[in-house]
Parts: C-alpha cells; sequence; structure tokens
C-alpha cells in the first residue's frame, strides 16, 4: 500500500550568506554533521540562523536501524584533536547554544567513545563558557561507567532518543534496546541533569501508544520531549507507513503538556534538535 501525501511535510528551500558561511565553515574545518548525514529537512532553516548538530566519531556507524541515511559499516575515525577542533568551530560560530550527537561507536570496547565526548564537553565550555551544550548521545550500550563518563562533563542537556514506540522498537532498531533507552533516561536523571528525548510518527504506530510512550518517558524524568514525522531518506530505508495530520501532532502536543512535560515540541518537521536553542533558552528563563 502507497501511504497518502495529504499530509506530506513541504520544505522552503532559501539559500542566504548565514547557510553559506555554515556550510564553508563544517567543510573547512573537515566537520560531519547530522544535518547532512541523516539529510535532515531543517537544514536550509538551521544554517541559515547559524546553527547546526556537530557529529563526532565519524561519519560511519555500527548500528544500522531502518530509519536513518547515516552511514553503516565498519568505522576508521581515529582523531584524538576532534574535540578540539569542534571547539574551535562553536567558538567561530559565536553560538549560544550547541548541539552534539555522534554515531554509534560498538567497536570502542571499554567506553564506546564516552571518553570523547566528555572531552568534546569540556573542550567546548572551556573555549566558550557563555555557550550551553546539549549531547544527543547514543546507548553506550548501557555501561554504566561510560554514562557515567558523559553525565560527570556535566551537559547543560542531555538526549537521547526513544525513536519509536516500544511494540515495533525491534523492527526499526535491530541492534537496540527500548527498555535500555528508558534505563539510560533514568540513570541521566538521576544524576541530576536536565532531560530530552524524542519520537518519529508515521511508523505504524497508533496514538495511544505514543501517549503510553510519553507517560513512561515522563516517569523516568524525561523533561522536554520532541515528536517528528518520519520522512524515508532513500528508497532502501523504512516506507512511511502514515502521513500524521496536523490534527494529531496538536493533540500530542496538548497532551504533553496536560501529563507535565516542562517543554513539547511536535510537528511534522520536528527533529531532535530542532529549534534546540530556543528550548533551552525557554527551559532555563521557566527553571
Amino acid at each position: 500500500m502507497i501511504p497518502s501525501n495529504q499530509h506530506k511535510p513541504k520544505i522552503s528551500i532559501r539559500i542566504d550568506e548565514n547557510f553559506k558561511q555554515v556550510k564553508q565553515l563544517v567543510q573547512k574545518e573537515y566537520l560531519n554533521t547530522v544535518c547532512v548525514e541523516a539529510r535532515c529537512p531543517n537544514i536550509y532553516e538551521c544554517w541559515q540562523r547559524k546553527t547546526a548538530t556537530l557529529m563526532i566519531l565519524g561519519d560511519t556507524c555500527t548500528r544500522s536501524c531502518g530509519f536513518c541515511s547515516v552511514k553503516t559499516g565498519k568505522p576508521s575515525w581515529n582523531d584524538p584533536l576532534e574535540p578540539l577542533r569542534v571547539a574551535h568551530a562553536v567558538k567561530k560560530m559565536s553560538l549560544r547554544h550547541v548541539v552534539i550527537t555522534s554515531v554509534d561507536r560498538d567497536d570502542l570496547k571499554g567506553d564506546y567513545g564516552a571518553s570523547i565526548w566528555a572531552q568534546t564537553i569540556t573542550q567546548i565550555r572551556k573555549m566558550n563558557p557563555q555557550c550551553t551544550i546539549e549531547v544527543l548521545t547514543p546507548d553506550f550500550k548501557g555501561e554504566p561507567k561510560a554514562l557515567k563518563i558523559v553525565f560527570e562533563a556535566l551537559p547543560n542537556i542531555f538526549s537521547h532518543n526513544i525513536e519509536c514506540v516500544e511494540r515495533i522498537s525491534r523492527q526499526i532498531r535491530p541492534q537496540a534496546n527500548w527498555k535500555r533507552t528508558l534505563g539510560v533516561l533514568k540513570l541521566a536523571k538521576e544524576f541530576g541533569l536536565t532531560v530530552k528525548t524524542g519520537i518519529m510518527v508515521g511508523l505504524g504506530e497508533t496514538i495511544d501508544e505514543v501517549k503510553k510512550t510519553m507517560d513512561e518517558a515522563l516517569s523516568v524524568g524525561v523533561e522536554i520531549f520532541t515528536i517528528g514525522q518520519y520522512l524515508q531518506p532513500t528508497k532502501k530505508h523504512l516506507v512511511v507507513q502514515k502521513y500524521r495530520s496536523l490534527k494529531d501532532f496538536e493533540l500530542l502536543k496538548d497532551y504533553g503538556k496536560e501529563i507535565g512535560f516542562k517543554i513539547i515540541e511536535s510537528g511534522p518537521l520536528v527533529r531532535s534538535s530542532y529549534h534546540a536553542d530556543e528550548q533551552a533558552k525557554l527551559f532555563y528563563n521557566n527553571a
């Protein structure tokens, strides 16, 4: 069955000087961004606002999630100076808020890349004391010691995505574990961090299942929750089962407010780091 395009989101493309400057900086500093690697639909808007989600630990992921267009394979990354280069890029962009993410590095036995995460946070804070730092991390296989390394670097916002409802999680993320993801979020909250997560819709879930997912996220301490429409990046990836209506997104946003999330973002083009700078400003102004 071919899904209806009735509610398929439309993207406006406009390239200005800010977009060009960010693109040149990313290329000059040899930086990876999830904006490019994951084919994010918001790249034009975000780069125009001089914001970007920087991706560390290379561009090759050891996992093969059905929704993600980031390259999968055996990573060859080896760049101990990457934390410093990322911190320099943040300084050149004069960012007040930065989002850092990474590929999964299950091949890095021991801490799965957590030490590079911590060094990156530390270098950014050292060179950009005015900048708040949001991390969107992998699960580090749920290893408490690895997670603690990242926690102790004290990111302002700790984000790790649930991605989808539990029933379809094995199909969507075959190398992940839904309950383990909840456990990571719970540990981050228990450590005292501000915790954020998000899911995609349009993969075969029901509205009630999304609400149940929101309830479970709230129960482990999540304070910021995002909901966006899944868009198939290539023909090799999972097919969209349904384009959710604006009414569905509004309904879920209202539910999120009702049950007590401090910030809830819900809309077709919402992604984990979409308007993250504004979320951070709103969160800390209301704290």
